[in-house]
C-alpha cells in the first residue's frame, strides 16, 4: 500500500504530512503554529515542488528547515526549498560528516545526484528552539546517526528515523550504533506522557503509550 499525504491538528499546531515518492516514501512535515502562522519544514526528503505547493496552499510563513538527521532521504529537497524560500537549515553539529557523505550515499543507493543544503545552522546539545511563540525542544537521540534528534512540540514529537510505528532506525550505515540507539529510544519514551503523538520519518503515527508498551514488552530488551 502506497502511503498518502494527510493533515492533522495537535493543540496549537496544524501538521501537514507530505510523503515523498519511491523508493523511500519519507514523511516531510509542515508544522504551522496557528496563533501566529509561523511554519517549519521538517525533513524535506524529496519532491521539492510538491512540498512547495503544499506550503503555498496551506498558508503560514515559512521560517526554518529543521532536519532530524542528514541522510539523503531526509534532506534531498532542502537545497531547492532554500533557494525558493530563503530559509536556514537547522541540524545538529554531529551530523556534519553525515551531510558531507550524503551525495555519495545517494549516488550509491539510487543514482541520485544530490545537492546538500547550504547555510546550515548547526546547533550543539539539546537547545530549545522556537516556532512562533511556541517552544520546540531538541532531544539528541543518536544511534541511527551521530547527530540524530527528535523535535518535541507541545503534544507531539517528530522522531525522524529514531523510532517508527513498531520499528527502529537501521544502524548499519556510517555512524550508526545499535546500543546507542537503544539507549536513545529508552530515554525518549520514558520522558513522554502516554497521549503524546509520535510522528516518524516513515510510516504511520502512533502514541508514546503505544510505543512504550511495545518497547518494554520485549523490543527494548531484545
Amino acid at each position: 500500500m502506497i502511503p498518502t499525504d494527510e493533515r492533522l491538528s495537535v493543540g496549537d499546531f496544524e501538521i501537514a504530512v507530505v510523503v515523498t515518492g519511491p523508493p523511500f516514501y519519507e514523511n516531510c512535515y509542515l508544522v504551522r503554529h496557528r496563533p501566529d502562522g509561523d511554519l517549519a519544514i521538517v525533513d524535506p526528503g524529496g519532491d521539492a515542488e510538491r512540498i512547495l505547493e503544499r506550503v503555498r496552499a496551506g498558508g503560514g510563513t515559512p521560517t526554518d528547515i529543521l532536519l532530524t538527521h542528514g541522510h539523503p532521504d531526509h534532506l534531498g529537497a532542502a537545497r531547492e526549498i532554500q533557494a525558493a524560500l530563503g530559509l536556514t537549515c537547522r541540524v545538529h553539529a554531529d551530523e556534519k560528516p553525515v551531510i558531507a557523505m550524503a551525495p555519495a550515499m545517494a549516488a550509491a543507493m539510487t543514482g541520485w545526484a544530490l545537492e546538500v543544503p547550504e547555510d546550515c545552522a548547526y546547533f550543539e546539545g539539546e537547545p530549545v528552539l522556537t516556532l512562533g511563540g511556541a517552544e520546540v525542544r531538541v532531544l539528541h537521540t543518536p544511534g541511527h546517526s551521530p547527530g540524530g534528534v527528535c523535535y518535541r512540540f507541545d503534544g507531539f514529537v517528530l522522531t525522524g528515523d529514531t523510532i517508527f510505528n513498531h520499528g527502529v532506525g537501521r544502524t548499519d550505515l556510517p555512524g550508526g550504533d545499535s546500543a546507542t540507539l537503544w539507549a536513545s529510544i529508552g530515554r525518549l519514551l520514558d520522558g513522554l506522557a502516554d497521549e503524546v503523538v509520535l510522528l516518524s520519518g516513515h510510516g504511520p503515527r502512533w502514541t508514546a503509550g503505544e510505543a512504550r508498551a511495545w518497547w518494554h514488552g520485549g523490543m527494548g530488551g531484545s
